[in-house]
């Protein structure tokens, strides 16, 4: 257990996307993981990348950083330096503020240009694939255009590629932790909520540019409106918040095989006589999550959102398929690609195989002909995805991350320690002095591994220097 002088506090909550929130139990591997006690599971202590934990968002009046003690009530923080300690509460644990990322983020002037162009402008195809070396900040890059994002009104999935739970060849295990991460702009503090918020609310009217209802999401709107109705009559029945759960865990791709039981019980309790079609998850079914993906864009647009973005980290995890599964991978991804750019310009997906039978064999890979949805893909150079990105999007859509030099670690450090400034004006400004010196010897002994780990070990200096009250007017030591 770290100290206070370590800047390590075990109230520190934490979400994770399946386990739910955690407390902080230690900072291990030096902030590359942290050792967390999940609330559903009080008997376990996980370690888990600090890469897939979100910092939860915290009282306002409860101070973010362990102070000494005082004898008398600490007033209430304000709202702005709640934010600032919450920044530097991710930066010493090594997650990501729910607010504040561009505080500290530096030499990324380019690519956020490009971005935000991207996001603003639906005619020049919402696609683009971000490509860096391990430690120059490709996931420090997608945490910010999650930001930009949910700042300009969008609703944000992001997941990261992994052989068991979210597998490139599996289409619906994708979409599933893309559907169940969705972050939204008038929700941050709930964090991933899901599908259910572009469920919820006014009846919408889904239909194509032909006419045609949405599948899936059609009678899921309808189920969720019954049910939210019946629950209003009967807020107090089990077996209708059971039903909305089983609804949810459908349209979220959670559950297969439970099409035809979920059908019988939403028509013996409601008044809606949709089917409730089958989301497999077979391999050569990705036009069906295409068709998906598309589809939420479209109610995310409905809803009064600017769109959906999607984002997926670790897409090098296709280079480690065999050839069957790298071939399924590749139509997956070329249908996501496609769901995101301007009609006319979408890549062709013609060869991608049809699967399933009767409807599901003759949805489209998109549904409706404009397209409300934004994606991002972080990959490796070197790797086999990088060359698939490369021939389908073209070089334009691509943005190569160069390493950190020295200015670019000076620069975040000095960010840092403004915002640390900010966020504790007690501490003496003559700590620069000293921060100096020390970035000095981390630079002169290599590199940091990257942005994440320079950033905890400039916050981990400065708690150090204010809990231990150090003196640095004379010169750094």
């Amino acid at each position: 257990m770290t100290t206070a002088a370590g800047g390590f506090d075990e109230r520190r909550r934490v979400r994770h996307a399946r386990y739910g929130e955690g407390t902080v139990e230690s900072v291990e591997r030096g902030g590359l993981s942290l050792r967390v006690r999940f609330d559903q599971f009080p008997g376990l202590h996980v370690s888990l990348p600090s890469r897939l934990l979100r910092l939860v968002e915290t009282d306002a009046a409860a101070p973010l950083a362990r102070e000494h003690v005082a004898k008398t009530a600490a007033p209430a923080l304000s709202v702005k330096l709640a934010e600032k300690r919450q920044v530097l509460e991710a930066l010493r644990l090594g997650v990501v503020p729910m607010r504040g990322l561009m505080a500290y983020t530096v030499g990324r002037d380019r690519e956020i240009e490009t971005f935000r162009s991207m996001i603003e402008d639906p005619g020049c195809g919402r696609a683009v694939a971000v490509l860096g070396d391990y430690g120059t900040g490709k996931t420090h890059m997608l945490e910010l255009m999650q930001h930009l994002a949910l700042a300009r009104n969008w609703v944000v999935g992001r997941t990261w590629l992994d052989p068991q739970e979210a597998p490139p060849s599996k289409p619906r295990r994708v979409y599933s932790a893309l559907a169940r991460s969705l972050v939204y702009p008038d929700r941050l503090e709930a964090g991933e909520c899901g599908l259910l918020p572009l469920l919820e609310g006014e009846p919408v009217d889904l239909c194509d540019g032909d006419g045609c209802d949405h599948v899936f999401l059609g009678p899921a709107l309808r189920f969720a409106r019954a049910l939210s109705e019946s629950l209003d009559q009967d807020p107090g029945s089990l077996a209708l918040a059971e039903l909305s759960s089983r609804m949810l865990d459908w349209i979220e791709g959670r559950a297969t095989g439970v099409s035809q039981d979920l059908q019988r019980s939403m028509h013996r309790r409601l008044h809606v006589r949709d089917r409730v079609l089958a989301l497999s998850d077979f391999g050569t079914l990705p036009r069906v999550y295409g068709y998906m993906i598309s589809g939420l864009g479209m109610l995310a647009r409905k809803r009064g959102y600017a769109g959906l973005l999607l984002l997926l980290d670790e897409t090098e995890l296709f280079s480690a398929l065999d050839l069957e599964a790298r071939s399924r991978a590749v139509d997956v991804f070329r249908v996501l690609l496609s769901a995101a750019l301007p009609q006319g310009d979408e890549i062709d997906v013609s060869e991608v195989r049809r699967g399933g039978r009767g409807i599901i064999r003759r949805l489209p890979p998109r549904f409706g002909h404009q397209s409300h949805v934004a994606i991002g893909l972080a990959a490796t150079p070197g790797s086999l995805s990088e060359t698939f990105l490369r021939e389908t999007l073209g070089a334009s859509r691509v943005l190569e991350l160069s390493s950190f030099g020295r200015e670019e670690f000076y620069e975040m450090g000095d960010r840092v320690f403004a915002l640390y400034l900010d966020a504790h004006p007690g501490l003496n400004p003559a700590v620069i002095a000293g921060l100096e010196s020390k970035m000095d010897l981390w630079l002169s002994r290599g590199f940091p591994s990257g942005p994440r780990e320079f950033g905890r070990r400039v916050v981990d200096f400065l708690d150090q220097c204010r809990h231990a009250s150090l003196d640095f007017s004379r010169g750094a030591s």
